[in-house]
């Protein structure tokens, strides 16, 4: 089941990423090279690549204890309190696994984000245009995310 429901979520990462690459190759030839050429970086596909991979090993992550979550089955010689302790533990488990993966990954952007800062600190057009680009792909993929939950809940 992990297999699955990983495969076809990375599935529709990869066309996701895909589409967004397509629409960034004719955007930036059609329009934004002609009207705004500093506005995107060069390191824009390379953030793309970047997002995917961290994506997907993030959400590999929780699915792995989601699958948990939904393969339990209670134990009916136990008491119904009993049941409810164990399904609260898993739960919990998943929360604080899901806190604890969201927070590692928001901490590599923000080490990616220093460490590129710290490195181009003499060229800040160059630094502005990447940290510009980094913000508009996180909310990019923010939004996929939260839209794939949606979907999937239905």
């Amino acid at each position: 089941m992990l297999k699955k429901i990983y495969y076809r979520y990375l599935q529709v990462l990869l066309i996701f990423s895909i589409l967004i690459t397509g629409i960034y190759i004719v955007l930036r030839q059609l329009v934004l090279q002609q009207v705004i050429p500093d506005i995107v970086s060069g390191y824009f596909p390379a953030l793309i690549i970047i997002f995917v991979f961290l994506t997907a090993i993030t959400h590999y992550a929780v699915v792995q204890t989601d699958v948990e979550r939904i393969e339990h089955k209670p134990n009916p010689e136990l008491p119904k309190e009993e049941q409810m302790k164990a399904i609260a533990a898993i739960e919990r488990k998943f929360i604080n696994r899901y806190l604890l993966i969201t927070t590692v990954k928001i901490i590599s952007f923000l080490i990616l984000l220093a460490l590129y800062t710290y490195f181009n600190r003499g060229n800040r057009g160059e630094v502005f245009c990447f940290l510009l680009n980094f913000l508009v792909i996180y909310v990019i993929y923010a939004l996929f995310e939260l839209i794939y939950q949606k979907i999937k809940k239905r």
